[in-house]
């Protein structure tokens, strides 16, 4: 959070994405304890997920874990994510995976996933779904849109039962390189600013009262 560095906001399991607003949002600290007391909480796999994350990456102010259909599918094939479209080449030497270990309901898997994930901006939790970092909320939310993106381009593609166009690895990554987040040194401004905020304004125009 932009006023208390040490804290981090989430999602309360109980409600839907659509019943989200700023004030039922879980507080927690760097002890993965409330801040205050909400009518919902968020299951203990939350916080030690994304508070984890946030505690080994200083690069990173958000995160986003889901089981998408797509992104679960993809995360239980060998393979893993291929390179077979422009909105997956964006990760190309960017995705990272981590072996399936049940229910994250113990804070011993946390260096584990953490040494996994290394300096990427996603990775694979196999058998289980996606997990997304962004420098911002709207970076983290663009890297998740082509993900999930290149998840379902995958799933078609390979369900089609063609045989599948697979660019050479150099070409990959050298398409990587036309994205913001992906240069070296990391690009100066976070992605993803334009397309959050045509979200916001999506979401504005159906329902305001979400920053309540």
């Amino acid at each position: 959070m932009p006023d208390a560095p040490n804290h981090f906001l989430i999602k309360p399991t109980a409600l839907l994405f659509s019943e989200i607003t700023a004030s039922n949002l879980c507080c927690y600290d760097e002890s993965r304890k409330l801040v205050y007391e909400t009518e919902h909480t968020s299951s203990p796999a939350g916080p030690r997920i994304h508070g984890s994350v946030l505690d080994a990456r200083p690069d990173v102010n958000a995160t986003m874990h889901l089981h998408t259909t797509a992104g679960a599918a993809v995360s239980a094939m060998d393979c893993g994510l291929k390179f077979i479209s422009q909105s997956s080449m964006r990760f190309a030497g960017q995705v990272a995976y981590h072996r399936y270990e049940g229910l994250v309901h113990k804070d011993e898997e946390g260096p584990r996933l953490i040494a996994d994930l290394g300096d990427k901006h996603v990775m694979f939790l196999e058998n289980h779904g996606t997990l997304i970092t962004g420098r911002s909320i709207p970076e983290c939310f663009l890297l998740h849109h082509y993900l999930e993106r290149a998840c379902e381009i995958q799933v078609a593609a390979m369900s089609s039962g063609a045989t599948l166009k697979e660019p050479p690895i150099e070409e990959c990554l050298k398409m990587a390189q036309g994205w913001a987040e992906n240069r070296p040194p990391p690009g100066d401004e976070p992605v993803g600013d334009r397309d959050f905020q045509a979200m916001v304004r999506k979401v504005e125009a159906i329902d305001p009262g979400f920053r309540e």
